[in-house]
């Protein structure tokens, strides 16, 4: 199997560092898997790579062969000036700023399977880490395609079409829970008969507050789960997902409003973050729910037996 060389341009202040990034990415993308030895595995746009980092970049190889260069240079968002987008958000606020020295490898993942990001979003609310990349592993391994690589055997996510072939009966099966399987299969439907167009949404010309109007009129998706499928994979990187963990960050940020705890009025949270950080609120959004999620982490070790609600 031939292996290909991802280049990535070395970044003193704000290094590329894959094994930051996978950990970083529970809380964007669930289908990564650590094999051991510093290789990880993970599966993109029906793509399986593994993949590890060494001095030019990432070295990678997929269970087709191909060179996938492209794709992952979309996926890490390699085209982001990274320094002027962390010194802007960090001008803006001193918690954020903060956070940017503490988390400098931190970056934004750009999902290229907008259904799959979509699907796994809808299985997010409320859920655990474990849960989600349990639900979205199990539908891919019930409908999907499977890919070998290495010995490893993963599969795809399915299609919207796959979705619907295959019926309510194989999802249910799954007992994702809070009638998530009607939840897929009536975003499905709207995929399926063009009334969500989810590589249209993701156009520079349409904007986030369409992005998310077309979202939201998904069973299953509110406010929260909507923010998360833009900026994740729309490119609304202006988008800024208000969980427990972002709100409690927002009450010690200085220079935020006191967060407020109605679903109405978080919408007016989100404005006043798009007002400060601008078309990089995005950023700002995920370096704020780090920060709290390492927090919640420590606390969490200290009791014994909780149960860790990740969005």
């Amino acid at each position: 199997m031939k292996k290909h060389q991802l280049y990535i341009p070395k970044n003193d202040k704000h290094p590329f560092d894959l094994k930051t990034i996978t950990t970083l990415s529970l809380g964007q993308d669930f289908r990564w898997r650590e094999l051991g030895d510093g290789r990880y595995s993970v599966v993109l746009d029906g793509n399986l790579i593994h993949m590890r980092q060494n001095d030019r970049g990432v070295e990678y190889m997929t269970d087709s062969g191909a060179n996938v260069n492209d794709l992952l240079h979309s996926y890490f968002r390699l085209d982001d000036d990274i320094d002027a987008i962390y010194d802007y958000i960090s001008s803006q606020c001193d918690t954020v700023a903060r956070l940017v020295e503490k988390y400098p490898s931190h970056r934004i993942l750009r999902q290229p399977d907008r259904w799959e990001c979509m699907v796994a979003y809808i299985c997010s609310a409320p859920n655990s880490v474990k849960n989600i990349i349990k639900s979205v592993e199990s539908i891919a391994c019930s409908i999907g395609k499977p890919l070998e690589l290495n010995g490893e055997t993963r599969h795809a996510f399915p299609t919207p079409e796959m979705v619907l072939v295959a019926g309510v009966g194989p999802l249910e099966e799954l007992r994702l829970g809070l009638d998530r399987h009607s939840k897929i299969i009536a975003a499905a439907k709207r995929v399926v008969a063009g009334e969500l167009d989810l590589h249209s949404l993701a156009k520079p010309d349409v904007c986030y507050t369409e992005a998310k109007r077309q979202l939201r009129k998904c069973y299953g998706i509110d406010h929260k789960v909507a923010n998360c499928i833009a900026l994740f994979s729309l490119d609304k990187m202006e988008a800024f997902p208000v969980d427990r963990h972002v709100h409690k960050a927002l009450q010690e940020c200085r220079c935020s409003p006191r967060p407020p705890s109605s679903k109405t009025a978080i919408v007016g949270t989100v404005k006043w973050a798009q007002k400060r950080f601008g078309n990089y609120a995005g950023y700002a959004n995920q370096l704020l729910f780090k920060g709290a999620w390492d927090e919640y982490q420590k606390s969490r070790r200290k009791r014994k037996g909780s149960n860790p609600q990740l969005l």
